[in-house]
């Protein structure tokens, strides 16, 4: 017998303003199982979804809308209880972040390296 699939009732917010990575990302989180998924492009979705939900995991990228970032809302969400994982090509955000103790997936990122960041968010949640 199979074992259920951790993720498929979880509801993850996703954050990508990079249309490619957005569609081939959303892609990888529904074959992880993934059914809840809010995928936003713009930080100012990705806000107006955390005030009106209630989310499990973020995937937020960090460099979004030309000079935003989502850093803000990945701590927001945290102190409401979502476990958050940030993702950026920027080795200076990667670096800093690993040592403030966040989730960081470095882009580009494999599917199976998705997985072990979002299993690892989920064990740090429990």
């Amino acid at each position: 017998m199979t074992p259920p699939n951790p993720f498929t009732d979880l509801h993850v917010l996703y954050l990508e303003d990079e249309p490619l990575i957005a569609f081939d990302t959303a892609d990888s989180l529904s074959e992880l199982g993934f059914t809840n998924v809010k995928s936003v492009y713009k930080l100012k979705a990705a806000e107006r979804a955390a005030e009106a939900s209630r989310f499990d995991l973020a995937v937020l990228d960090i460099n979004v809308d030309r000079k935003q970032t989502s850093l803000e809302l990945g701590k927001a969400l945290l102190d409401q209880g979502t476990r958050v994982v940030f993702a950026s090509g920027n080795s200076y955000d990667a670096k800093r972040l690993r040592a403030d103790g966040y989730l960081f997936l470095d882009k580009p990122f494999s599917q199976q390296q998705l997985r072990t960041v979002l299993e690892e968010a989920l064990a740090a949640r429990a």
